[in-house]
């Protein structure tokens, strides 16, 4: 069996992960490389295996998206919830508005009706307080004086 050594950059091609997180990973566990190819250090497969055995949790963590969309979709049915709440609000108040102009129309109709009569009644007495007016008004001025 032919051991297959990885540098960094391979581990990272190969699980995703960006290069600092493996060797922020490496240097936690305190890891030393196997071999070095130059100036770049080479680690073994069972490094590679180990990395993926602590991270294979990624998969299985929430998607933050998802998770986003389904607080925008819930907050979204509340909303509309709530505008047709107030939609029927809105419909129970035009109903109490007409009912009110309704009932507007039928007070001044019988205050209109009512009004005739007393103005003819206003106008019998005000036209005998004219005629006792007219008489008061045909006294010359000297009458005040002999009285």
């Amino acid at each position: 069996m032919s051991k297959k050594f990885y540098t960094v950059a391979d581990i990272a091609k190969s699980t995703g992960y960006n290069r600092s997180t493996i060797t922020r990973w490496l240097a936690k566990h305190k890891i030393k490389n196997a071999q070095m190819k130059g100036n770049a250090p080479l680690y073994s497969a069972q490094v590679l295996e180990d990395f993926k055995k602590a991270h294979d949790n990624r998969d299985t963590k929430p998607d933050a998206k998802e998770a986003l969309m389904q607080e925008k979709n819930a907050r979204i049915k509340a909303l509309s919830e709530e505008v047709e709440f107030l939609k029927s609000q809105l419909a129970i108040k035009d109903q109490q508005i007409d009912t009110a102009n309704r009932l507007a129309d039928q007070a001044q109709k019988l205050n209109l009706a009512d009004k005739p009569q007393l103005m003819h009644k206003d106008s019998d007495e005000t036209s005998s307080e004219k005629l006792d007016s007219d008489k008061k008004t045909d006294k010359h001025w000297y009458s005040w004086i002999f009285r």
